[in-house]
Protein backbone atom coordinates (compact mmCIF):
# COMPACT_ATOMS: atom_id res chain seq x y z
CA UNK A 1 0.00 0.00 0.00
CA UNK A 2 1.33 3.43 -0.53
CA UNK A 3 2.61 5.47 2.62
CA UNK A 4 -0.10 7.84 3.51
CA UNK A 5 0.73 10.12 6.15
CA UNK A 6 -1.83 10.19 8.91
CA UNK A 7 -2.62 13.08 11.48
CA UNK A 8 -4.12 12.62 15.31
CA UNK A 9 -7.30 12.94 13.39
CA UNK A 10 -8.27 9.56 11.26
CA UNK A 11 -10.37 12.04 8.92
CA UNK A 12 -7.50 14.12 7.83
CA UNK A 13 -5.39 12.75 5.60
CA UNK A 14 -2.46 13.94 2.89
CA UNK A 15 -1.01 12.10 -0.04
CA UNK A 16 2.57 12.15 -0.12
CA UNK A 17 4.11 14.94 -2.41
CA UNK A 18 6.22 13.05 -5.04
CA UNK A 19 6.21 9.36 -6.55
CA UNK A 20 8.65 6.95 -6.25
CA UNK A 21 10.62 7.64 -9.39
CA UNK A 22 12.20 10.89 -10.31
CA UNK A 23 9.95 12.65 -13.86
CA UNK A 24 12.33 11.89 -16.52
CA UNK A 25 12.82 7.73 -15.24
CA UNK A 26 8.50 7.76 -15.35
CA UNK A 27 8.72 9.73 -19.02
CA UNK A 28 11.32 6.75 -20.17
CA UNK A 29 9.10 4.24 -18.40
CA UNK A 30 5.72 5.32 -19.64
CA UNK A 31 7.13 5.44 -23.66
CA UNK A 32 7.49 1.68 -22.65
CA UNK A 33 3.46 1.18 -22.63
CA UNK A 34 3.34 1.99 -26.05
CA UNK A 35 -0.04 4.22 -25.12
CA UNK A 36 -1.56 5.31 -28.21
CA UNK A 37 -4.32 8.00 -28.65
CA UNK A 38 -8.25 6.54 -27.71
CA UNK A 39 -6.75 4.25 -25.12
CA UNK A 40 -7.50 3.54 -21.47
CA UNK A 41 -5.37 3.01 -18.65
CA UNK A 42 -5.54 2.64 -15.42
CA UNK A 43 -2.64 4.44 -12.91
CA UNK A 44 -2.06 2.68 -9.58
CA UNK A 45 0.28 4.46 -7.03
CA UNK A 46 0.34 8.03 -5.50
CA UNK A 47 -0.95 10.44 -7.48
CA UNK A 48 1.58 12.66 -9.44
CA UNK A 49 0.12 15.08 -10.74
CA UNK A 50 2.93 14.81 -13.82
CA UNK A 51 2.77 11.01 -13.50
CA UNK A 52 -0.76 11.64 -15.00
CA UNK A 53 -0.13 14.71 -16.92
CA UNK A 54 2.60 12.34 -19.07
CA UNK A 55 -0.85 9.51 -18.95
CA UNK A 56 -3.31 12.02 -20.49
CA UNK A 57 -1.23 13.68 -23.53
CA UNK A 58 -0.22 9.95 -24.79
CA UNK A 59 -4.00 8.70 -24.65
CA UNK A 60 -5.36 12.29 -25.60
CA UNK A 61 -8.56 13.75 -25.56
CA UNK A 62 -10.04 10.74 -26.89
CA UNK A 63 -8.59 8.57 -24.41
CA UNK A 64 -9.25 7.99 -20.75
CA UNK A 65 -7.20 7.85 -17.75
CA UNK A 66 -8.51 6.04 -14.55
CA UNK A 67 -6.68 7.50 -11.50
CA UNK A 68 -7.61 4.98 -8.66
CA UNK A 69 -6.76 6.59 -5.32
CA UNK A 70 -5.33 4.37 -2.36
CA UNK A 71 -8.17 3.48 0.26
CA UNK A 72 -8.40 6.27 3.21
CA UNK A 73 -8.30 9.24 1.30
CA UNK A 74 -11.27 11.16 1.29
CA UNK A 75 -13.91 12.46 -0.81
CA UNK A 76 -12.96 16.03 -0.06
CA UNK A 77 -9.12 15.22 -1.60
CA UNK A 78 -10.24 13.42 -4.62
CA UNK A 79 -12.34 16.10 -5.60
CA UNK A 80 -9.41 18.07 -5.15
CA UNK A 81 -7.23 16.23 -7.11
CA UNK A 82 -9.98 16.00 -10.32
CA UNK A 83 -10.24 19.74 -9.84
CA UNK A 84 -6.27 20.16 -10.24
CA UNK A 85 -6.44 18.01 -13.21
CA UNK A 86 -9.21 19.98 -14.89
CA UNK A 87 -7.52 20.72 -17.95
CA UNK A 88 -7.25 17.15 -19.02
CA UNK A 89 -11.10 15.98 -19.00
CA UNK A 90 -10.50 12.69 -20.36
CA UNK A 91 -8.75 12.08 -16.41
CA UNK A 92 -11.68 10.37 -13.53
CA UNK A 93 -10.19 9.80 -9.85
CA UNK A 94 -11.94 7.33 -8.48
CA UNK A 95 -12.52 5.53 -5.21
CA UNK A 96 -11.09 1.82 -5.18
CA UNK A 97 -13.35 -0.95 -5.05
CA UNK A 98 -16.60 -1.78 -7.44
CA UNK A 99 -17.34 0.54 -10.00
CA UNK A 100 -20.03 0.50 -12.32
CA UNK A 101 -17.53 2.03 -15.00
CA UNK A 102 -16.53 -0.65 -17.80
CA UNK A 103 -14.08 -3.07 -16.44
CA UNK A 104 -11.90 -3.18 -19.50
CA UNK A 105 -8.75 -0.97 -19.99
CA UNK A 106 -5.63 -1.21 -22.49
CA UNK A 107 -3.06 -0.53 -19.60
CA UNK A 108 -2.13 -0.90 -16.31
CA UNK A 109 0.44 1.33 -14.70
CA UNK A 110 1.39 0.47 -11.44
CA UNK A 111 3.89 2.57 -9.44
CA UNK A 112 6.34 1.89 -6.72
CA UNK A 113 4.23 2.91 -3.94
CA UNK A 114 1.22 -0.23 -5.06
CA UNK A 115 3.43 -2.72 -5.26
CA UNK A 116 3.91 -4.61 -2.11
CA UNK A 117 3.51 -7.88 -1.14
CA UNK A 118 1.47 -10.23 -1.40
CA UNK A 119 1.36 -9.67 -5.39
CA UNK A 120 -1.26 -12.03 -6.50
CA UNK A 121 -4.62 -9.58 -5.58
CA UNK A 122 -3.31 -6.77 -7.79
CA UNK A 123 -2.18 -9.46 -10.48
CA UNK A 124 -5.47 -10.88 -10.16
CA UNK A 125 -7.54 -7.89 -10.34
CA UNK A 126 -4.73 -6.70 -13.31
CA UNK A 127 -5.45 -9.99 -15.51
CA UNK A 128 -9.34 -9.62 -14.57
CA UNK A 129 -9.24 -5.65 -16.05
CA UNK A 130 -7.03 -6.27 -18.90
CA UNK A 131 -8.33 -6.53 -22.49
CA UNK A 132 -6.69 -8.79 -24.50
CA UNK A 133 -3.10 -7.62 -25.41
CA UNK A 134 -3.77 -5.28 -22.87
CA UNK A 135 -0.01 -4.03 -21.01
CA UNK A 136 0.96 -4.17 -17.44
CA UNK A 137 3.59 -1.87 -15.95
CA UNK A 138 5.80 -2.66 -12.14
CA UNK A 139 8.14 -0.19 -11.29
CA UNK A 140 10.57 0.01 -8.68
CA UNK A 141 13.56 2.26 -7.35
CA UNK A 142 16.82 1.33 -7.94
CA UNK A 143 18.01 -1.76 -5.55
CA UNK A 144 14.60 -3.05 -5.52
CA UNK A 145 15.66 -6.04 -8.55
CA UNK A 146 14.62 -8.99 -6.17
CA UNK A 147 11.50 -7.41 -5.21
CA UNK A 148 10.61 -6.97 -9.08
CA UNK A 149 11.32 -10.16 -9.96
CA UNK A 150 8.92 -11.89 -6.81
CA UNK A 151 6.39 -9.41 -8.90
CA UNK A 152 7.48 -10.89 -11.93
CA UNK A 153 6.95 -14.40 -11.21
CA UNK A 154 3.67 -13.93 -9.98
CA UNK A 155 2.21 -12.32 -13.44
CA UNK A 156 3.93 -15.33 -15.43
CA UNK A 157 1.93 -17.35 -13.54
CA UNK A 158 -1.28 -15.67 -14.01
CA UNK A 159 -0.01 -15.09 -17.93
CA UNK A 160 1.02 -11.93 -18.69
CA UNK A 161 4.34 -12.51 -21.42
CA UNK A 162 7.10 -10.34 -20.58
CA UNK A 163 7.29 -7.99 -23.35
CA UNK A 164 10.17 -5.16 -21.55
CA UNK A 165 12.63 -5.85 -18.50
CA UNK A 166 15.08 -3.51 -16.87
CA UNK A 167 17.14 -3.84 -14.15
CA UNK A 168 19.80 -0.66 -13.93
CA UNK A 169 21.91 1.60 -11.75
CA UNK A 170 18.75 3.71 -12.14
CA UNK A 171 15.03 2.16 -11.73
CA UNK A 172 13.86 -1.14 -12.19
CA UNK A 173 10.54 -2.02 -14.77
CA UNK A 174 8.67 -4.56 -16.31
CA UNK A 175 6.53 -4.24 -18.96
CA UNK A 176 4.06 -7.27 -19.55
CA UNK A 177 1.60 -8.48 -22.34
CA UNK A 178 -1.70 -10.28 -21.44
CA UNK A 179 -2.32 -13.20 -24.31
CA UNK A 180 -5.39 -14.72 -23.39
CA UNK A 181 -6.23 -18.35 -24.95
CA UNK A 182 -9.88 -17.81 -26.60
CA UNK A 183 -12.01 -20.08 -26.41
Amino acid sequence: MTPIVRSIEPQEVSLPAKAGLPQWQLRFLLRKLSLKRGEHVILMGTQDLGTVELLAMAVGPAGQVTVLTEPGVSDGERVALQGELRLFPQVKVVAPGPSTDTQHCDAICILPERLTEPYEPLMDQAWRRLSNGGRLMLTLPHGEGNQLQSAILCANQKGFVTRYRRNCDKHCAWVGVKYACKG
